[in-house]
């Protein structure tokens, strides 16, 4: 297998205590290491405490005595493992006792909830099923009472819902196999895998995307502990009787394969998938989730060659486009798209009246307020954005309108509030897709709104804004991208191609901008700013766990002014990655194969000419009509023709707004017509999902 537990597996069923015994060897397979302990052997003190410790510390993020067990616990994987120096050492087993014996009596807690419900019992638990292959074994006395007392104050995972109910389960199988009780056993495994279903609540939504705190997009973050979980439990209970069914596996392995890591480029997740987690250092990468994938080869076999894939990808020894398949996604419960290309990913975040604001709780990610109005992520190698959060502006979040604000604001409550839109959609044929946004932010230290739309195609996305409006003093931006700057920034302006030095720039009409591989084109005359400059900053200032210390880091910023009080502004950009030379961009510019048509308030709409793809936004009923083709609707929506031909058109259409009514579409390509309704009504929780038809002529 390919975990080496083939042996673990072919145990005898009459083998006492079997299921028991199968669980711990895997669980120390899977968690053992060889520590050097030398130097945390200098800080223990007679008493079984560590002099560096401050064990009345309650901290809600940053809570230092867990390294009490921590430590420990690499003192127990040194006394077990037959290649440490101190294997099987008696003063060694002395400290780890007498370490415990202080944990039991100092009785730390933190102020989250957290630390004493899920990460100090899960790591007392492993702690506990390594001893027990000790040469000398942690008394049982002492054993009991600190079992017991995880029982009292672990927490029940009954009680709680997603990643969170994984969590406390996890301790509770720990528990259970030490005591050997069957029916604690049964139970955790129950909340363990209870919620591998689709659900309206937290958890695995019926789009495959995932909910925590509500109503909120978390595909990383609690996505990530949801997984690590469940799979983690699931290569446990691999041949027992409590091994994971068929159609759980299915539902892991769709929301594994086709959302979680197609967030994913290279190493790093998108910025705007992680909720507050993006506000920690590190915490997009995620190689470590090869864990993940590396359990999914036993667990779901039939997947195996895209898991190794994706492993591959994770540990780079393959690159970030290695075996990548184009796909486009909207995910209507989560209000995301994804665009997968195997030469870069771009996403759009949004928020509406059914879905929750990015959340900065436990004052984390508390620059966030304008992450989910239409964000974007623009990624080749998956790098771009790496830890450059402490430096960003934040109020230059990639694919935002927002006004240039002094101070960020922050939403009312901590863990995420509602967006205030009524139009946040998208439509997918799986390949292509469309997505359109209508907002208002009627904050008085914001009050600004647009209309948007963004258009997916294979070698470029149509970014296209109208009808915005403002009464902030400060002027209203989009911006582009604000990633890490790279040697060599070209321009066009009008025929007249410079590479600039860093700085600061106004452009007036620019007709293309290049920058690390990404096109910029931008057919309407913008005013556009770009800055390619030494950004500063600390981790402190998005979270205030983190440190102090002041960062520095080298930033480009693209985007397009607006001015201060802006009644009716609108702007267009084309993203075109892959694009390495001045030559390329003007060869792309010569074939022109996107017609943008319509952008205002009421309309936008873009045409392919070499796909043959049209895609409109209908922001209110209306009529679009561009030479062969005419589109009338009752209703607001956005929608995509293609496969058209003498006899039939292919349409696909959706309704942001989610109103479960049914939509007339009169469809008009020459001289032939069709008239026809898209029934969206009774469609509860697909609302927003895409429907198809094909339109006879």
């Amino acid at each position: 297998m390919a975990t080496g537990w083939a042996s673990i597996l072919t145990q005898t069923p009459n083998q006492k205590n079997n299921d028991y015994e199968m669980f711990m060897e895997k669980i120390r397979h899977t968690t053992i290491k060889n520590p050097s302990i030398d130097k945390n052997l200098a800080l223990f003190q007679e008493n079984g405490s560590f002099s560096d410790i401050d064990y009345d510390d309650t901290q809600m993020t940053n809570w230092t005595p867990i390294q009490h067990i921590e430590r420990l616990s690499d003192f127990v994987y040194a006394y077990t493992n037959e290649k440490n120096k101190y294997y099987q050492n008696e003063d060694l087993y002395q400290k780890i006792v007498k370490g415990l014996e202080y944990w039991y009596d100092v009785d730390s807690e933190s102020d989250n909830w957290w630390h004493n419900q899920i990460s100090e019992p899960q790591k007392l638990g492993v702690l506990l099923i390594q001893m027990r292959i000790g040469k000398k074994q942690i008394p049982q006395e002492l054993e009991t009472k600190i079992l017991k007392r995880i029982q009292e104050t672990g927490g029940d995972p009954a009680k709680w819902t997603g990643a969170n109910r994984t969590d406390i389960a996890l301790h509770w199988i720990y528990r259970s196999c030490l005591t050997q009780n069957e029916a604690d056993l049964k139970t955790a495994i129950d909340n363990v895998f209870n919620p591998v279903v689709y659900t309206t609540e937290e958890g695995f939504q019926h789009d495959n995307s995932y909910f925590q705190h509500g109503e909120q997009l978390y595909i990383g973050g609690y996505g990530d502990e949801i997984l690590k979980g469940v799979t983690q439990v699931a290569s446990y209970a691999l041949g027992t009787q409590y091994q994971l069914d068929k159609e759980k596996v299915k539902l892991l392995s769709k929301f594994m394969r086709e959302t979680y890591y197609r967030t994913v480029r290279g190493q790093n997740m998108s910025f705007d998938v992680v909720g507050r987690s993006v506000s920690r250092p590190g915490l997009l990468n995620k190689r470590t989730t090869t864990t993940y994938a590396q359990r999914m080869l036993d667990i779901d076999p039939a997947h195996a060659d895209e898991y190794k894939a994706i492993i591959a990808r994770l540990n780079r020894k393959q690159p970030a486009d290695y075996q990548v398949t184009a796909s486009h996604t909207h995910y209507f419960r989560g209000d995301y798209s994804l665009h997968v290309r195997p030469q870069y990913n771009f996403d759009v975040r949004l928020a509406s009246t059914r879905t929750k604001k990015c959340e900065y709780g436990n004052k984390e990610n508390l620059k966030t307020y304008f992450m989910s109005d239409g964000c974007t992520n623009i990624v080749q190698t998956g790098d771009e954005y790496f830890n450059i959060f402490p430096v960003w502006n934040w109020c230059h979040i990639p694919g935002t309108t927002a006004p240039q604000v002094e101070k960020i604001p922050m939403d009312p409550k901590a863990w995420g509030v509602l967006g205030t839109s009524t139009y946040a959609g998208g439509v997918s044929d799986s390949i292509y897709g469309a997505t359109a946004y209508a907002y208002m932010d009627t904050n008085p230290e914001v009050n600004t709104g647009a209309k948007k739309s963004w258009y997916f195609f294979d070698n470029e996305v149509v970014c296209l804004g109208a009808g915005i409006q403002s009464t902030s003093t400060y002027p209203v931006h989009t911006t582009v991208n604000q990633c890490f700057l790279k040697d060599g920034i070209l321009v066009d302006k009008g025929g007249k191609e410079e590479t600039l030095a860093n700085g600061s720039y106004t452009l007036q009409a620019p007709q293309w901008v290049l920058h690390d591989k990404i096109g910029y084109f931008f057919p309407q005359k913008e005013e556009v700013f770009l800055t390619a400059q030494t950004q500063s900053g600390r981790w402190y200032d998005i979270n205030t766990s983190k440190s102090k210390k002041e960062e520095k880091m080298d930033v480009f910023t693209l985007g397009i002014n607006h001015g201060v009080g802006p009644k009716d502004g609108s702007y267009a950009y084309i993203v075109v990655p892959g694009k390495t030379s001045a030559q390329e961009m003007e060869a792309y510019q010569k074939e022109n194969a996107i017609e943008i048509l319509s952008n205002n308030a009421k309309v936008q709409a873009v045409r392919n000419t070499k796909l043959n793809v049209w895609m409109v936004t209908f922001f209110e009923a209306g009529t679009f009509k561009h030479k062969e083709l005419s589109v009338t609707v009752d209703k607001p929506c956005v929608l995509m023709v293609k496969d058209i031909n003498a006899k039939s058109a292919n349409l696909h259409i959706a309704d942001p707004g989610q109103t479960q009514s049914p939509i007339q579409v009169e469809l008009k390509i020459g001289k032939k017509k069709q008239a026809l309704t898209a029934d969206f009504s009774q469609t509860g929780i697909y609302a927003g999902a895409t429907k198809q038809y094909t339109v006879k002529l």
